[in-house]
């Protein structure tokens, strides 16, 4: 019989597909220099014309679907575009419910 595989019957994670990759690969989490994001982590960024219209249609919806919400703002780091939140300002309801 054969020998069985050393990653048989033990669950795979994306570092397991990282040193895969790279056999150097060491677990650290490294984060860019300007808005100490993980690198790993891949997000939209708004100096992409597709990613940018990918959130506009988000936001548009969102406006669309929640009344409550006044408005929205992108946020990004403004060196390198990445996404980092959403900001939301709901509206002001002037009734006063007793």
């Amino acid at each position: 019989m054969g020998k069985l595989n050393k990653y048989a019957n033990i669950p795979l994670d994306r570092d397991y597909f990282k040193k895969k990759d790279n056999p150097n690969w060491k677990k650290e989490k490294r984060l860019t220099d300007c808005c100490q994001q993980d690198v790993d982590h891949e997000v939209l960024n708004v100096n992409k014309e597709y990613e940018w219209e990918i959130i506009e249609e988000y936001v548009q919806k969102h406006l669309t679907e929640y009344s409550s919400t006044e408005s929205i703002t992108v946020v990004a780091c403004e060196t390198c575009g990445r996404l980092l939140e959403y900001k939301s300002v709901l509206v002001q309801n002037k009734k006063n419910w007793r």
